[in-house]
């Protein structure tokens, strides 16, 4: 029988070697079962050759994609729960949910061909990864949305190694496909990538299914467009019933590669009987540091590099759980043999990024991002049903909801110049903005200083102000958007410019 988890609403909050991100308040449904953890393997799209150029180096042309390399978008199903239970219609990349891991080298280059084999136009966005603007995948502001039955081109240099993943975003339609299986981890190697026993990838999902064990089609629902977005009742990893069971070598190492796919949960992950310190945290190298009292939380969208350091003696066991009520294991370790070469080995910190070590703020141009709208809950508790006069405008930032924001970006700016931007939550709820093409220093309270590690998505605490800095890239149009689906939607985006 599924249990029932129940979720404490915790604040959000902020400190110098922490990363708290908050809980939203729920009930899931925790699914049981053995299944074997699937590594992060090569996949069979075409990766452009290393050449062995330096990862500052200009990168070539990119021909178009060509020949082998195609990925489609397309229906399909997938098991989520255990027979009697039916397979689940879902929408998916390659064939799978997750979609397949693609795979590239720092200073080489990725294309492939994407074929739109949906009933809905659709995008690739590629999150967290630093690309041309006309490549950046949000339909209606860096390109047309590929209709059904159409093909679009995507090649693009990959001067930064990282954990990145790929998904639509035409903001209307973001939620639903995404929440339906259109997701996939992108991940850039090192020139040189450290050692470890095991490369592994954890796609964290909460899906929203209704009785017939189907997709709940709630899809612009007032409530979750409103409030908290659409929170699910069946916890997956890698789509999968957890926990995945993987056998290592006594005191094995592992680079867990941890993404929280849902549309709106944010995931808090504990450790049980493991060694764990925070390697990279939206894909760029982060300082090494071990998780505050045993536990790391992300919010949707956020992705997380974790040195996992397996038990040292063989037939023990540790595990990653989710924090759900009194914690579902996501990932269980047995070791069994000889130890690992790697056991008890220094860990060095990865490879630094090609992102500034210092961000000249009295230089920054400046602006204000004020988050307001959705539903208001207290006007809810009395009595009065959820209702929106215009779901595409529920959210606005500086007053302006995405259908009317691509006619003015909130700022325009030359490249190479510093930016500090003041996001502005004047909401009742946890907010979480992805910043495209670039990421982001936290900055202290009184710009005296920043948290030692990027981010591409930010979490802002309710009624609370975030301050961000970084430097201006590549030109182009970026959105600054939610990564709670349901308020994308709702029109929680907007954009600046850079020339």
């Amino acid at each position: 029988m599924d249990e029932q988890r129940q979720q404490r609403v915790q604040p959000v909050g902020f400190s110098r070697r922490q990363l708290a991100f908050g809980l939203a308040a729920t009930v899931i449904l925790a699914p049981r079962g053995k299944v074997r953890a699937e590594e992060v393997s090569e996949p069979d799209w075409e990766v452009l050759p290393h050449e062995g150029r330096p990862a500052s180096a200009p990168p070539p042309a990119i021909a178009p994609a060509t020949g082998p390399g195609a990925l489609a978008a397309a229906p399909g199903t997938l098991r989520l729960k255990p027979p009697p239970a039916p397979e689940t219609e879902v929408w998916c990349y390659g064939g799978a949910v997750p979609g397949p891991t693609l795979r590239a080298k720092q200073g080489g280059s990725l294309r492939l061909a994407f074929a739109n084999k949906l009933a809905q136009p659709t995008t690739l966005h590629w999150h967290g990864v630093h690309l041309p603007n006309a490549m950046d995948g949000v339909g209606g502001l860096t390109q047309t949305a590929v209709a059904p039955g159409a093909v679009f081109d995507i090649a693009f240099p990959t001067p930064d190694a990282g954990t990145f993943w790929y998904r639509p975003l035409v903001p209307a339609l973001a939620a639903e496909q995404t929440e339906r299986g259109l997701y996939g981890l992108f991940i850039v190697d090192e020139a040189t990538p450290p050692p470890f026993d095991h490369d592994v990838g954890l796609v964290l999902d909460d899906w929203a299914l209704d009785p017939a064990d189907q997709v709940r089609t709630s899809f612009g629902d007032a409530a979750e467009v409103g409030l908290g977005g659409r929170l699910g009742n069946w916890l997956t990893v890698n789509s999968k019933e957890p926990p995945q069971r993987l056998e290592v070598a006594p005191g094995a190492r592992l680079r867990l590669r941890a993404l929280n796919a849902a549309n709106a949960r944010p995931l808090t992950l504990r450790f049980e009987d493991l060694r764990v310190h925070v390697i990279a945290v939206d894909g760029r190298p982060s300082e090494v540091f071990q998780p505050a009292r045993g536990a790391i939380s992300l919010m949707p969208g956020t992705r997380l590099d974790l040195a996992v350091e397996a038990p040292g003696e063989p037939g023990r066991s540790g595990a990653v759980l989710v924090a759900l009520g009194p914690g579902v294991p996501a990932l269980v370790l047995t070791t069994t043999g000889a130890p690992s070469p790697l056991a008890g080995a220094p860990l060095s910190p990865l490879p630094r990024s090609r992102l500034p070590e210092a961000i000249a703020l009295q230089a920054a141009a400046r602006a204000e991002l004020i988050i307001e709208g959705g539903l208001d809950p207290a006007a809810l508790q009395s009595g009065a049903g959820p209702s929106l006069p215009d779901a595409a405008r529920a959210w606005t930032v500086n007053k302006v909801a995405w259908p009317d924001a691509p006619k003015k970006p909130v700022l325009s700016v030359k490249a190479g110049r510093p930016v500090a931007l003041a996001l502005v939550n004047r909401t009742p709820f946890v907010q979480a903005m992805h910043v495209h093409g670039h990421h982001v220093r936290l900055l202290h309270n009184f710009d005296d200083g920043w948290e030692p590690y990027w981010l591409d998505t930010i979490p802002i605490p309710p009624r609370a102000t975030a301050r961000i800095a970084f430097v201006a890239e590549t030109p182009g149009h970026w959105m600054i958007g939610s990564t709670i689906l349901e308020r994308l939607s709702g029109g929680l985006a907007c954009w600046f410019e850079v020339t």
